[in-house]
């Protein structure tokens, strides 16, 4: 009997397992071990945080007392298309990942075929032939390529389960702001048309005492351009009101938003922020641990890579028959063994430059998430310092609206009493108007760098985390 007819014996393929799980000890030699990159930084942040203690237990967008704000935000968490794509994503990374996992364990395959022929001269009957395969195959993981393959993709998939949660922290902080953007229009457009109706009657004076003689040209002509500048100004804030209607629209995926609308800007005192330590943001921003899991993949890359350039071996085993009769063939089934011993590069020199290739991959990689992570520190620096400047800039522009409508009553007396041109007077009112303005202004920025400081910090923030 030949080699590729012998009996089939469970007892060879066993032996060849065990020398499979023996040889599996070569794996150590291409993997790596990983190892943080050290970063180093100092034991707190340069600023401290005033206000009032959060709420235990409340997500970080309720701090703003708005119950139209909390419902919009659930709307987009279960609408918006981006935060449905990245939980589409993340479930093909799982799937990523378990396939490459499956290259560890042996495949099968089956195959069944049957034909016939026959003589087209007619003197012949119908030559039959029918044949039946299953085979098995397994590489043997001998130095890891395998492992670190599957390791990658396992990496990538809890990468992408953080790119979620970026995603998600920034759908909030971005349907939070779009809210706050049209409070500060429609507030804006409120104070706008009041001040041109003041204007108008402040024009409809200077008209009279026109026609009366008591006044100049230059006078009326002079109330006529203020009126025209403001309601120039106005056409502006309708189009930031429209801007804002459609950015919430589009958060929705919807072509028009026509829900509640924010008309004045919350006022109440926003709560402390309790920053932690700076090394904490590579615990809490998911952008920095997926940036991390990600620099893991490019060691496990690196690993398989430098794997890829050793032996390789392969395990078959078939069981299979081939018969004349049609529907028969298993009558004389036989059964085959095989071992397949690679190398895929005999070039030294291609093998240690490509080696050297792959371990730089990593090396960059570990430089790139160092800049990673201080560029994080950076912008969670700026929006500490920002928040607090805000804070502080408030009594001072609460100080300048005081003096600047108390200047401008004033100046109403003396025009009247025809002490003071109308210029003067329209001058106090335009002061009154951008100090009024920016009162709204600071207290915009002060709630958008609320939100850029919670989402630079990864969201929740102790107490309450």
């Amino acid at each position: 009997m030949s080699e590729q007819t012998r009996p089939f014996r469970p007892a060879r393929l066993v032996a060849i397992s065990l020398l499979a799980l023996w040889t599996g000890g070569c794996a150590g030699a291409t993997r790596s071990h990983y190892t943080a990159p050290e970063l180093p930084v100092a034991a707190g942040w340069d600023q401290t945080s005033q206000g009032p203690a959060r709420t235990a237990g409340a997500p970080w967008w309720n701090e703003f007392g708005d119950p139209a704000l909390t419902a919009l935000v659930d709307q987009v968490l279960t609408a918006n298309a981006d935060l449905a794509a990245a939980g589409l994503r993340l479930k093909q990374a799982h799937l990523s990942a378990e396939q490459a996992r499956q290259g560890l364990f042996p495949s099968g395959n089956t195959s069944l075929s049957s034909n016939g022929s026959k003589a087209l001269n007619g003197g012949a009957d119908w030559s039959k032939s029918s044949a039946g395969s299953v085979g098995v195959s397994w590489e043997l993981d001998l130095f890891g390529r395998l492992g670190a393959t599957a390791d990658a993709a396992k990496w990538e998939a809890e990468a992408s389960a953080q790119d979620l949660a970026e995603t998600r922290l920034s759908l909030i902080g971005t349907t939070a702001q779009a809210w706050w953007q049209l409070g500060y229009a429609n507030e804006q457009i409120a104070i706008g048309e009041e001040s041109l109706a003041y204007v108008r009657r402040a024009l409809a004076l200077v008209q009279r005492q026109y026609d009366a003689g008591a006044v100049s040209r230059v006078e009326l002509r002079d109330a006529e351009q203020s009126l025209a500048a403001q309601e120039a100004s106005q056409t502006q804030l309708v189009q930031a009101r429209v801007s804002a209607l459609k950015t919430i629209a589009a958060l929705l995926g919807r072509q028009s938003y026509e829900g509640a609308e924010l008309e004045t800007l919350p006022r109440q005192s926003l709560p402390a922020i309790a920053a932690e330590a700076p090394a904490s943001l590579l615990a809490r921003r998911p952008d920095l641990a997926a940036a991390e899991l990600r620099l893991r993949k490019t060691l496990a890359t690196s690993d398989a890579t430098v794997a890829s350039y050793y032996p390789s071996l392969s395990l078959t085993g078939t069981l299979g028959t081939a018969s004349s009769s049609l529907l028969k063939f298993f009558s004389d089934p036989t059964a085959s063994l095989g071992a397949v011993l690679s190398l895929a590069e005999l070039n030294p020199e291609k093998v240690r430059l490509g080696t050297g290739i792959a371990r730089a991959d990593y090396e960059i990689a570990v430089q790139s998430f160092r800049q990673t992570f201080y560029d994080a520190l950076r912008d969670t620096q700026v929006s500490l310092s920002a928040r607090e400047q805000y804070l502080r800039q408030a009594g001072f522009v609460e100080a300048n609206y005081t003096a600047a409508r108390d200047a401008e009553q004033l100046y109403e007396r003396q025009y009247r009493a025809g002490a003071i041109t109308l210029r003067s007077w329209l001058d106090a009112q335009e002061r009154l108007r951008t100090a009024r303005t920016g009162l709204i202004q600071n207290r915009y920025n002060q709630l958008v760098t609320q939100v850029q400081v919670y989402q630079a910090l990864g969201g929740e923030t102790a107490p309450g985390s």
